[in-house]
């Protein structure tokens, strides 16, 4: 099923926020980073209905989007201990 012009626009602008989002939850102390994903799956739930996505469609689209800056968060995190690590 073709995307919609609201759906397209709105994984624009999610990914396209994606590396600063990813910077600003890696920033925060690990115990607190479960919290900043909830906070940040919110606001993707949120911009999606601001698009115009409908409710089915975005669920799926919302979800993509945080399995995505989950593995950015966790390539980010393991890069800065790697870092940490190093002589």
């Amino acid at each position: 099923m073709p995307l919609s012009a609201e759906e397209d626009e709105f994984l624009e602008v999610a990914s396209a926020a994606l590396p600063r989002i990813t910077e600003i939850i890696v920033a925060f102390p690990t115990e607190h980073r479960a919290g900043a994903l909830e906070v940040a799956e919110r606001g993707f739930r949120q911009a999606a209905r601001d698009f115009g996505c409908a409710e089915a469609g975005s669920e799926r689209w919302v979800a993509a989007v945080m399995r995505k800056l989950r593995t950015l968060v966790e390539e980010r995190d393991g890069a800065e201990e790697a870092n940490d690590l190093a002589p």
